[in-house]
């Protein structure tokens, strides 16, 4: 029986690989401190420790490392000494998918909803897919599931160019937008890595991309030369040439709801949770699941139901009349499709509070964040969240989004969340934006709201 050890285990990426790995033999991991998508591992067998240490990897047989720490870490250089074999992410997401018919879903924004949504559609069809999320999935019992099916439904993250691992049966790209600048230092590098991504469709396969979006359109064209006699090339969206039209699409913070056109079928998708955004992921995954068998029908009908994973517009609570709300939003178009998304009926307030994730990105669309953080009635920037791929930001680029902005600075989560205490009212939404550790400036607001109410 293998023996793998995962550095990073807490994380979203490393977490879901170690929960389709314990499956297949003995895991262990480590991370800082204690994460609960970690936590929740350890009732499979999996043995996690809370702190890095080299002596953690003895007794692997593979080591597998997280993109965010390199090869001087403490249990990567252990592992080489011993003759250990280290892995990085898309060498076991090879690994996992190479007996799959491989869902893979990629994009700048939207990508984990979908994959959720894919998830669930196909699973309307009768299927048993696996799972590798890059959230919490209600119904899956975590950001991961082992399926009894030939199906793997994987969030295709592109950092580090880890998607370009699969050769997927069906590939969805929901958008094309400039990211990850410390691995894709121009637009170009990005839009080539993505077209690298969809020309792994395997024969007989099916690229499906948004005709929404310029890069993701873009995408589409060039892959049509390119895969053609190969594999198909379908798209969707609002757009009036889209293969999959979305028509009359309606929405409201109380869900979103449209005309699905589909190979001369009319179907009507109703979801519960908000956004033109979200009805783009839906037909997404909708057409995804009809690629491998499923009717679009029963797909849609699976999706009216279907909730979207953790931290994706996340309702935390009410107090007061103030809705708080989560989303893992961090760059400048998904701020702008969230706070359209949750804006009440009738004009109320949105408060938003804001951690930009990684100086680096903060840096790449400063401007861009500036406008997005301008559509709220009233907004707060905390500081830039340092993830273990980069250092604090030295430049105080998050002050200076503030000033940009005209919002208000918080240093940290506890001064975020009584800026937002003071500043909040009956019938706003508030909303709590980041990748970051941000959402539980959005719970202890909750905690402040309460105490303040007349016993």
């Amino acid at each position: 029986m293998t023996r793998w050890h995962v550095v990073g285990i807490g994380g979203a990426g490393m977490s879901a690989v170690a929960r389709l790995l314990a499956e297949r033999g003995q895991v262990s991991g480590s991370d800082e401190g204690r994460w609960p998508l970690a936590e929740a591992l350890r009732p499979l067998g999996v043995t996690v420790h809370e702190s890095f240490d080299s002596r953690n990897v003895i007794g692997a047989d593979v080591v597998i490392r997280s993109s965010a720490y390199g090869d001087e870490h403490p249990e990567v250089v252990a592992a080489r000494s011993a003759g250990i074999p280290v892995w990085r992410r898309h060498d076991a997401w090879r690994y996992l998918a190479r007996t799959r018919i491989v869902v893979a879903v990629a994009g700048t924004h939207g990508k984990t909803t979908t994959t959720a949504m894919c998830w669930a559609a196909l699973r309307a069809g009768g299927k048993d897919p696996s799972l590798i999320c890059g959230a919490e999935v209600r119904g899956a019992g975590g950001n991961a599931h082992v399926g009894g099916g030939t199906e793997l439904v994987i969030e295709a993250d592109e950092y580090d160019h880890t998607f370009l691992a699969l050769s997927p049966a069906v590939a969805v790209v929901t958008n094309v937008e400039h990211d990850h600048v410390d691995h894709f230092p121009t637009q170009q590098d990005y839009a080539d890595a993505f077209e690298q991504f969809a020309l792994r469709v395997t024969p007989g396969g099916t690229l499906v991309a948004c005709a929404d979006d310029a890069g993701s359109r873009t995408l589409a064209d060039r892959a049509r030369e390119r895969l053609r006699g190969r594999a198909d090339v379908v798209t969707y969206g609002t757009s009036p040439d889209a293969d999959v039209l979305i028509a009359e699409p309606l929405t409201s913070a109380g869900g979103a709801r449209a005309e699905i056109r589909f190979d001369q079928r009319r179907i009507t998708l109703a979801l519960r949770v908000p956004g033109v955004h979200n009805l783009r992921n839906a037909t997404a995954a909708v057409v995804a699941a009809h690629r491998l068998g499923v009717t679009p029908a029963d797909a849609a009908a699976a999706l009216a139901d279907a909730a979207l994973p953790a931290r994706r517009l996340e309702t935390l609570g009410t107090v007061g009349g103030i809705t708080v709300v989560d989303s893992y939003a961090h760059h400048p178009t998904e701020i702008r499709a969230d706070i359209a998304a949750v804006r009440p009926a009738g004009g109320g307030r949105i408060v938003a509070l804001f951690q930009p994730h990684t100086p680096s990105r903060l840096r790449a669309f400063f401007d861009g964040f500036a406008e997005a953080l301008r559509e709220a009635d009233v907004a707060v920037v905390a500081e830039t969240f340092a993830s273990a791929r980069e250092r604090p930001d030295p430049d105080g680029l998050a002050k200076r989004l503030a000033e940009a902005s005209g919002a208000l600075y918080a240093a940290n989560v506890e001064s975020a969340a009584r800026a937002l205490a003071d500043h909040a009212v009956a019938g706003d939404v508030v909303l709590v934006l980041g990748a970051g550790d941000i959402r539980a400036a959005g719970v202890r607001l909750l905690e402040l709201l309460a105490s303040r109410r007349p016993a």
